[in-house]
């Protein structure tokens, strides 16, 4: 029989498929299309795109991680200004649309062209958590913008257009419908139970042990009750802390470790699965409560006409058993 399960903040309903309970051998591996023209993000082609925001180097002057504007942007500051504010000016009252005001940046995650996450060491991890934490805290000083998406594509299937692995920060003038969502579950959640759920989630997956894949001082790495994506995992700091770019040095430390191991699991066990990695924080200057994560979503299966007529998720393997397979005992 499956199981009908129920995200306890957003109440987004993932149905498990008990009796599928799909292996990393049951997935078929994604093609893998290899492009033969000059990598505008390798050494030396730094002309193919625009000026550099943030760069960290080797005792060389080489760098090792480079930052820019994306040069496709989805959002750009060169727009109307005086119609985001929410004026919704474009069109009528059927038809409300703003301009696309906001920022959109690559970061470059490695000079190595061919360089995965899970292959990467842990210093060179904890740079892309700093540069995503000093773009985030230079892009937020403007105050149109409401929320900064941080995220990493990987994979054809995961939504990546070029090969050579790299990070996104796109920042909007609004809050996204999954983050009000989760923001005002946490809300709901608290005014009844008094408590956060996410501090409450990370206590019982601590207890009953069957989700759990990895942990650290800090931080838990957990397959959620009700994964929408098989093998999904989530990162969640074990204190109560609202926002990303608030976390310290040792944090750092701490989630680049957890980050690195998990990465390289799906990369041993699914051989380099397509997958996306979202970064869900406090939208800037709001006052409510939040606990932070990191969502890592393996693109293992196609959604088709269920999924996005319904937007219920069918799980072809229950996290306890993905927990127990990602787990390295």
């Amino acid at each position: 029989m499956s199981e009908i399960r129920y995200d306890v903040v957003t109440g987004k309903i993932a149905v498990i498929s008990t009796e599928r309970g799909k292996r990393p051998h049951d997935f078929k591996k994604a093609d893998v299309v290899k492009s033969n023209g000059p990598c505008p993000f390798c050494p030396g082609n730094e002309n193919m795109t625009p000026p550099t925001l943030v760069e960290f180097c080797d005792e060389k002057g080489t760098w090792k991680l480079r930052g820019f504007n994306n040069k496709f942007a989805a959002f750009s500051k060169d727009t109307n200004s005086s119609m985001v504010e929410g004026d919704n000016e474009l069109h009528n009252e059927l038809h409300k649309a703003n301009d696309g005001y906001g920022v959109a940046e690559i970061i470059v995650e490695s000079n190595h062209h061919d360089k995965t996450l899970g292959q990467m060491e842990i210093d060179e991890i904890q740079n892309i958590i700093k540069a995503l934490i000093l773009r985030y805290d230079e892009i937020v000083k403007d105050k149109n913008i409401k929320y900064v998406q941080m995220f990493k594509n990987f994979g054809a299937n995961g939504g990546a257009s070029l090969e050579h692995g790299h990070w996104q920060i796109m920042a909007v003038t609004f809050i996204p419908e999954a983050v009000e969502r989760e923001l005002q579950g946490v809300e709901k959640y608290k005014n009844g139970k008094g408590t956060c759920p996410y501090c409450d989630i990370v206590n019982d997956e601590l207890t009953e042990k069957t989700r759990v894949v990895a942990e650290n001082d800090r931080f838990i790495v957990i397959c959620p009750f009700a994964s929408r994506f098989a093998y999904e995992s989530w990162i969640l700091p074990k204190e109560h802390k609202k926002a990303f770019n608030k976390i310290d040095s040792d944090d750092i430390k701490s989630l680049s470790s957890l980050l690195k191991y998990i990465i390289n699991r799906y990369e041993d066990l699914f051989d380099y699965p397509p997958y996306n990695i979202v970064i869900h924080t406090l939208p800037h200057q709001d006052e409510r409560d939040f606990h932070w994560h990191i969502e890592i979503l393996p693109r293992l299966t196609t959604f088709a006409g269920f999924e996005l007529a319904t937007g219920a998720y069918i799980n072809p393997t229950p996290p306890e058993q993905a927990a127990s397979i990602l787990r390295l005992d």
